[in-house]
Formats: C-alpha cells, sequence, structure tokens
C-alpha cells in the first residue's frame, strides 16, 4: 500500500494548504494502486511528535506500506536527527520514499547523499526562523509592546505603530474595575483569596475562561505586575527577586505598567527569579503601595502553606506532640473535638493517644492571657480629632516610609547596581516625609487634652482574626500526657 502523508502547522497565506499537497501527490499514484492518506493539520515538523505520523510508522513496522510519497520533504520532518533515525526505519522495511518537489533516487547512493543536503537546509530553514521570531519578540519587549497571546484580564489589545513598527498595545476594559477591586480588597489584612473569588462569583462577575473565580484565578491576577504603577519601589522590588530589568531606574516614573518577559513568562508569576522585566506601553492602574502590599501578603501565606488552616479552633496549627514533637491535628465528631497525632497516623512512631486533653479548657485559658495582655497595653488616642484629622492614616504612612527605607538599605546592603547617589536622594526625601508627619501628629496630641483608651477585645474577633493574632503571640502549645506548655513569643 502507498502511503501519502501531509502536514500543514498553521494557515498561512504563502504556504500550501493539505488539500494542494495531496493532489500533488496523487499524480504518482496509479489507477490499480491502494493508498491512505495521513494527515496532520496544526502540527510543527521540528518533531515527529504527531499523531498521523506516528500511525504512518506503526504501519511501517507492521508492513502495510511499501512507498511513502511527500510534497516536500520538510513536510515530512525538519529535523536531521529525527530523519536520520526515520530513514533507518523505511530501510529496514524497504519502503520507497518520495517527494514530489525534489526530485531523487532513494536507491542510489548519490540519491540518499541528496536527500540528507535537503535535510540539512530543511533544519536551517527551521532553526533561522525561530530566531527570527526569537529576535522579533525581545525587539517588542524592548519597545514595551504586548508580546502576544491573549490580553490579561481587563486589558483589550489595539494595534499602534512605534518609530515605524507596528506593535500591540494594552488598553483597560470595563473589567479593569474587578482588578482594582480585587486589590483594593485583598490588601486589607482580614481578607483572603477565597472570600474575594467566593464574592465575585456571587455577583456573577465575569471570570477568566471560567464559570466561577477560584482562589487560583484571584491569585494569578494578583500576582501580575501588568496592572502596576512602576516605581523605584517596584524596581527594587523586582531586583530583589531576582528579575533581570530591563530599563533603568529613573524610567521607573510612576505611570507605566510593567511585563514579565521570557522563559514561563506566561505561567504563574510565584516563581519570577531568573526572569526578565521591562517596562510597557501601557499605564498601569494599581499604585506601587497596594501592589506591594498584596505582594507581601502572598508571600507569607504561601510560607504558612498548609499550617493553621484548621477549622475547629483558632489554635491550629499550632500544637505538637510531647512525645514524638510531630504536629497534632483537630478532628471532630460528634460534637466533640480531639486531638490526633500525625507521627502516630502518618509515620507509625508514635503510640500516644490525647484523648484526655480538653481542648475548650486550653482555648480558656489562652484567652484570659491574651485579654490580659491587651488589657495591659492599652492605646491613647485623641478623642475629637482621631477621625477629622486623620491621625492613624498618618501612622500608616509613617509605617510604609520606613518599609520604603528599608528596602531602599536592604538595596545598599546586597550590593544593588543602583547608583549610591540616587539611594541617598530617595532616603532623604523619605526622612524629610516622614518627620513631617511625626510634627503632624505632635502638634494634634498637644491641641487636643481629651484622651480616650481604646481597648481591644479578643472575644470580639472574628475567627480568622483571632487565628492572626495568636499566630503572632504563640510560637507553638506542647500537649504532654499531664500537662499543656505554652510557648509564648512575647
Amino acid at each position: 500500500m502507498i502511503a501519502i502523508y501531509v502536514r500543514q502547522s498553521i494557515e498561512k497565506r504563502d504556504s500550501i494548504s493539505i488539500e494542494n499537497q495531496i493532489e500533488k501527490c496523487m499524480t504518482e499514484i496509479k489507477d490499480s494502486d491502494t493508498f491512505k492518506i495521513y494527515k496532520d493539520k496544526g502540527f510543527s515538523g521540528k518533531n515527529t511528535n504527531r499523531p498521523a505520523f506516528k500511525e504512518l510508522i506503526k504501519d511501517v513496522k507492521y508492513r502495510k506500506i511499501n512507498k511513502i510519497v511527500v510534497y516536500r520533504l520538510d513536510r515530512f520532518s525538519r529535523s536531521i536527527a529525527d530523519f536520520g533515525s526515520i530513514w533507518q526505519i523505511l530501510a529496514k522495511f524497504n519502503v520507497e520514499f518520495i517527494s514530489i518537489n525534489e526530485k531523487f533516487d532513494t536507491s542510489s547512493p548519490i540519491g540518499v547523499a541528496m536527500l540528507n543536503i535537503i535535510m540539512v537546509f530543511a533544519q536551517l530553514e527551521r532553526e533561522t526562523i525561530s530566531e527570527r521570531i526569537k529576535d522579533n519578540y525581545y525587539m517588542r519587549a524592548k519597545i514595551g509592546g504586548w508580546l502576544g497571546g491573549p490580553a490579561p484580564y481587563g486589558f483589550d489589545i489595539e494595534k499602534v505603530n512605534i518609530s515605524g513598527k507596528k506593535t500591540s498595545k494594552l488598553i483597560p476594559n470595563k473589567n479593569i474595575h474587578t482588578v482594582k477591586k480585587i486589590f483594593n480588597e485583598y490588601s486589607l489584612e482580614t481578607t483572603s483569596l477565597g472570600e474575594i473569588a467566593k464574592k465575585l462569583s456571587s455577583e456573577n462577575i465575569p471570570c477568566i475562561s471560567k464559570k466561577n473565580w477560584d482562589s487560583v484565578a484571584v491569585s494569578r491576577i494578583l500576582h501580575n505586575p501588568i496592572y502596576v504603577k512602576s516605581t523605584p519601589e517596584i524596581y527594587l522590588y523586582l531586583e530583589q527577586k531576582g528579575i533581570s530589568i530591563e530599563n533603568d531606574i529613573n524610567e521607573f516614573d510612576g505611570k507605566k505598567a510593567g511585563m514579565i518577559i521570557g522563559k514561563n513568562s506566561s505561567s504563574k508569576y510565584n516563581n519570577i527569579s531568573g526572569q526578565k522585566f521591562t517596562l510597557a506601553l501601557h499605564n498601569g492602574v494599581i499604585d506601587a503601595n497596594i501592589w506591594l502590599k498584596c505582594q507581601n501578603k502572598l508571600y507569607i501565606n504561601s510560607q504558612v502553606k498548609n499550617t493553621g488552616k484548621g477549622k475547629y479552633t483558632w489554635l491550629s496549627g499550632l500544637f505538637k506532640c510531647g512525645n514524638c514533637g510531630y504536629s497534632l491535628k483537630i478532628v471532630s465528631s460528634k460534637g466533640k473535638r480531639y486531638f490526633v497525632c500525625s507521627g502516630k497516623t502518618n509515620y507509625h512512631i508514635c503510640d500516644k493517644s490525647y484523648s484526655h486533653a480538653d481542648l475548650s479548657e486550653i482555648e480558656y485559658e489562652i484567652k484570659s492571657k491574651v485579654n490580659k495582655i491587651f488589657k495591659d497595653n492599652l492605646i491613647e488616642f485623641d478623642k475629637n480629632e482621631i477621625f477629622k484629622d486623620n491621625q492613624i492614616n498618618f501612622s500608616k504612612e509613617i509605617i510604609n516610609i520606613d518599609e520604603k527605607i528599608n528596602r531602599l538599605l536592604s538595596a545598599v546592603s546586597e550590593g544593588s547596581s543602583i547608583s549610591i547617589k540616587y539611594l541617598n536622594r530617595e532616603i532623604e526625601r523619605l526622612e524629610i516625609c516622614k518627620q513631617k508627619l511625626l510634627e503632624k501628629i505632635n502638634d494634634k496630641k498637644e491641641k487636643s487634652p481629651k484622651k480616650t483608651i481604646l481597648q481591644l477585645n479578643f472575644e470580639n474577633c472574628c475567627f480568622e482574626e483571632k487565628k492572626k493574632i495568636i499566630k503572632e503571640l504563640i510560637e507553638k502549645i506542647i500537649i504532654q500526657e499531664n500537662h499543656v506548655k505554652i510557648i509564648w513569643k512575647i
């Protein structure tokens, strides 16, 4: 039987179609010949991972094929190494090979030599095309053009002309308001990815290629620098993460957004070390301080992993077995909570049972201690001016300034490529801003003789808030046979 093999990777104006290839190959078929057509549409010739091609080779090995006809050799393979191994199979099973476009006789040494020469040029063409595509990719990246693929959530793509060259640029669409909402809500201390996803789904807000929102979809948006207004603080953050930055720090003017480029740039943004970053043509929509706050929260939550995710107590993740040192899990059965040692259930190295330990009693003791801590550390605020003059906001601004100064100092200590002149100038500017805020706070204190005492109440906190407070106060809780030992951080 004669096999006709045809392939087309993508539809292009200057490429021969599958149908035309078949028509050309049919000129080698006589009326008496039986034949079968093997078609691979949408597959590259750089490797042999093609369904119809695999079926063809399988039929060759079953001795169903005695001749293979192709329109052109590169339709069959563009790899010298691949074709070399395939040619050995064809020779082993006495299969004749005919290319319509390149006439040669594979039964003669000259024909085989010509075949190999053609294969060299076929691979060279493929590698040249690949290099040209790569050069075009980085040229678009250099001018900040969108590098291809679907637009990120909240954007559409438009064609623009930059210095006489056409490229793509992102423009915000109506979904950008959802993006802003996601960043603003996640920047709050008590908001989780799951809560945001649930809220967006309940409001029937369209998601990225999914029916409903989930934590992964929200996280992907939050990690992406395509939304942030790139400031020098963003430059420092990215540099400390091990990213190679294509632009100078002076170009980070707080307007343009940026893109991760290079290998794995379209995948998750969790591991961005070793990748490249370039400023984009479009403007950012998220303030740098909000974006950085979200990145810090994402990082902390990723470090926590599964610790403390239990739903039966706000002390989850802190309990340790006093015998083997492994974690104690909390399980609930018929309304009663029990301790289960993971060293016993998972690793079979512990034989202790803690059915006698009373979780409610432990919670009560810790709750009492925490309330005492709050009572002994009362906070004084100006009753009349606290909201009117934004004293709390001043304090938050001071904290943000301190964080920015610390990032700048870290850049110096880690031998950053940023100029010392810029660092000194920026630190000096931040110190002046901080001093002005402190003066405003002190001025308000002097003008307001009336004070009120703010006392935090642990009992009034929600479940998630309690867990966060406890994580700050307690290192671990060791459950022993007749004793509970609480290791406090304070």
